[in-house]
């Protein structure tokens, strides 16, 4: 209850709120005009709350006047224990909250029982069987490929592998749907992935290093060029020397095993002076029957004392995915 403390009529005003709270309006004790009661009193429904009461009828003809307690409008009565303490407001029954929780309970979500086992969710079943096999696909590549691509990621790079390897699921021809693997989809649309969407590759080392495979021996082999860091490298902030980094792994979806190699240049200085022509040589298993995947990258460093410390600020880290190799 709001009471107008500087009106000569003491009038008092009771706000009216609906179910869900909201202010409705407020009635005005004594109301001259009498049009807030004909608007309100039919609605008005009683509530009781310990320590006061409250009730308003929804019909009655009985006169406004005011007690010694409190307020008394067509028989109903407003008790209050002091000044600005009110027994609560009156409560306008809202139909449109009672139409939308019965909705609400008959549009609820499937229970994981019923989506196991009802045919009608078949569909579903074999999206999600074949969604989480594409996010373990990209969780494996993320983790062979850790100790080359940390500096190189970023907040969304399991997102974008998943997406990339869900589609390769749907080029499966050899399984029915829900049953599709990596495995024996195309795998050549992992080629260029860049796990730093901010930095690929060819961004950051404009040196173009031939990568080669040999499935017999079981060799990858990069051959990188000589060249002038201070034109054929992007510079990062703060970079005194850098180094090429590749790896390869034989990778079965299927079963998450794999063999990995890894090797890198030693720390080149970001100077004028011409690097050497170098070959990193990758021994994986000969003639394995899985897939060969070979990523190259490039790490920025700052020497300091002697010693060198990593950048980080993935701004220029660089890891991409270079080879793709299926058996046929």
């Amino acid at each position: 209850m709001i009471v107008n403390l500087y009106s000569n009529s003491c009038t008092e005003m009771v706000p009216v709120l609906n179910e869900t709270g909201s202010l409705m309006a407020y009635l005005l004790y004594p109301d001259p005009t009498g049009i807030l009661q004909e608007s309100y009193s039919s609605m008005a429904i009683l509530r009781q709350s310990s320590g006061h009461s409250q009730a308003i009828p929804r019909q009655s003809n009985a006169q406004a006047g005011s007690t010694r307690w409190g307020t008394t409008y067509q028989g109903a009565s407003f008790f209050h224990t002091n000044l600005f303490g009110c027994t609560g407001q009156p409560i306008i029954p809202s139909q449109t909250k009672i139409k939308t929780m019965a909705k609400t309970a008959s549009t609820g979500g499937a229970s994981a029982d019923r989506i196991k086992n009802d045919p009608a969710f078949e569909r579903t079943r074999e999206n999600m069987a074949e969604f989480g096999r594409a996010g373990k696909a990209a969780k494996l590549l993320r983790s062979i490929f850790r100790d080359v691509t940390i500096n190189a990621k970023d907040r969304v790079t399991q997102a974008r592998l998943a997406k990339v390897t869900s589609r390769i699921i749907t080029t499966d021809p050899v399984n029915e749907r829900g049953a599709r693997t990596v495995n024996n989809g195309d795998l050549q649309q992992l080629q260029n992935f860049n796990f730093n969407v901010r930095a690929a590759i060819s961004d950051s080392l404009f040196v173009r290093c031939p990568v080669n495979f040999n499935r017999g021996s079981g060799e990858v082999t990069v051959n990188i060029p000589a060249f002038v860091p201070r034109n054929m490298v992007q510079q990062a902030r703060g970079t005194t020397h850098f180094r090429i980094v590749a790896a390869a792994a034989v990778i079965n979806f299927d079963t998450e095993q794999y063999e990995y190699a890894m090797q890198g240049t030693p720390e080149l200085p970001f100077t004028t002076d011409p690097t050497q022509a170098a070959v990193l040589t990758l021994a994986l298993p000969a003639n394995s029957r899985d897939t060969v995947v070979a990523v190259l990258g490039i790490e920025y460093y700052q020497r300091v004392n002697t010693r060198s410390y990593a950048l980080k600020s993935g701004e220029h880290n660089a890891t991409s995915i270079v080879l793709v190799d299926k058996a046929a």
